[in-house]
């Protein structure tokens, strides 16, 4: 993966040398994947939903419809994310995250124009119906998926985990923080973005942004790893954390991914993913409708994302303090606990408490969830095959975000409205934490055994 040896515009050391900063560049790396994962939301579900009305109403397509190109779309990027990861190990995080916010920029444009394009192939296949604009879409989406809340999101994560690893749990946290704040906004500025320059400007100017601006962004500043920049991984943060008294931080050796889906661990860790992100979609996707069902004002639940990513906050820099010296399944144990309370809160509302379970609920979840999904997979697994073990959790996650908004929709068409769902959302975390007693960290297992 490292070019140290050869020349030309992708090497290491060009533009700049990272090893002759005046700090660790380490530091720059958190800043920068930061900001590719936060750029990755126009892909994510809390991005995607803001748009969700008027691209119904311009495809002139159900809500089942529309639901149901968001999963094949969803499902078909996640079944290719396996490969991606394998060709990010290959590539390394710089050109691949050039390359996917360049395409990124380039779906948004596509999609700021479907309903040009889905009346344009109608008039060349002659047809009106519906599934016209259901595949124009259903494109989109795809693209959307695999280059955003895919390729992007891990690309960044998974650079940020190879820099750091003995207080890898609190450089998450740091970065979650100002992820989460971003994501709690993202309703509220996208709407207005799409009040001052419409939802087809409001698409063209993500675009924009990401071109012009992400593409150059990651060719200067990213960096696969910090052995290729001449560095060590932790820099001056290096034999401050727990290595020494905690086995669960030591590495005895890399796994494959074949040997990673072998383990608890993998699957305790992915359940609680997935479940998540289909659950977590779900409700987002059809956060406005949700509110109508309930008899409230469409736009509370929109305005509870903001207490909750604040409960958030505070939930991923503890979390990302203590999981550096504890056992990270309790941590899973504490996303499954935050996993039951949203769809209890849910089910209690309009009642006080029930806002009170939720924003507790979805602050806790997602300040785990943010910490976890960058910080378990190098520490359980460690970094050599990275990519393709972070690329099949990434797979199987995504595929969940696609059932999640058609899973909804089928309580909400054809059982007892979305208080079935949320039902469900009482179950699974139960599964999960029974799940989560057996995830230990299987480099804990080999160090013991080498004793």
């Amino acid at each position: 993966m490292s070019d140290r040896g050869g020349k030309g515009l992708w090497h290491p050391d060009f533009p700049f040398a990272p090893r002759q900063m005046p700090f660790y560049y380490g530091w720059v790396i958190l800043l920068v994947g930061t900001l590719g994962i936060i750029c990755s939301i126009p892909g994510q579900t809390m991005g995607v939903s803001v748009f969700t009305d008027t691209l119904i109403e311009r495809l002139r397509l159900t809500r089942m419809q529309l639901s149901i190109a968001y999963l094949i779309g969803t499902s078909m990027s996640g079944f290719l994310l396996p490969f991606g990861g394998k060709a990010f190990d290959k590539f390394g995080s710089r050109k691949t995250a050039v390359l996917i916010a360049f395409l990124l920029g380039l779906v948004l444009i596509y999609l700021s124009y479907t309903d040009y394009i889905s009346s344009a192939a109608e008039g060349l296949f002659g047809s009106t119906h519906w599934w016209v604009a259901f595949v124009v879409i259903l494109m989109g989406f795809f693209s959307l998926r695999f280059t955003a809340q895919g390729m992007l999101m891990m690309a960044s994560q998974a650079m940020i985990g190879k820099w750091f690893h003995e207080r890898r749990g609190l450089i998450m946290s740091i970065s979650g923080t100002f992820v989460s704040i971003s994501f709690s906004m993202t309703p509220l500025v996208f709407n207005w973005m799409i009040d001052v320059y419409g939802w087809r400007g409001a698409w063209l100017s993500m675009a924009a942004i990401l071109i012009v601006g992400l593409t150059v962004l990651c060719y200067l500043f990213f960096r696969d790893n910090p052995e290729e920049c001449g560095l060590e991984m932790d820099g001056p943060l290096k034999g401050t954390g727990a290595k020494r008294n905690h086995p669960d931080n030591l590495i005895v050796r890399d796994f494959t991914r074949a040997e990673a889906i072998r383990t608890m661990g993998f699957w305790a860790f992915s359940g609680a993913f997935i479940w998540w992100a289909l659950f977590g979609t779900g409700y987002t996707f059809h956060v406005l409708a949700i509110s109508e069902e309930i008899g409230m004002a469409k736009t509370t639940l929109l305005y509870l994302f903001f207490p909750a990513s604040i409960v958030g906050m505070v939930a991923n820099f503890v979390i990302g303090y203590v999981s550096d010296y504890i056992r990270i399944k309790y941590v899973l144990m504490a996303m499954c606990l935050g996993m039951f309370l949203v769809p209890f809160g849910l089910l209690l509302l309009p009642m006080k408490i029930g806002f009170v379970f939720f924003v507790l609920g979805m602050g806790i979840t997602n300040g785990a969830f943010a910490n976890l999904s960058g910080n378990i997979w190098p520490r359980f697994f460690g970094r050599t095959h990275l990519g393709a073990i972070h690329g099949l959790n990434a797979s199987v996650t995504v595929i969940g975000s696609g059932i999640g908004p058609a899973l909804f929709t089928v309580f909400k068409d054809y059982g007892t409205g979305f208080q079935g769902m949320f039902w469900m959302g009482l179950v699974v975390p139960f599964a999960v934490l029974l799940m989560s007693f057996f995830a230990d960290n299987p480099q804990r297992k080999l160090a013991e055994s080498s004793e």
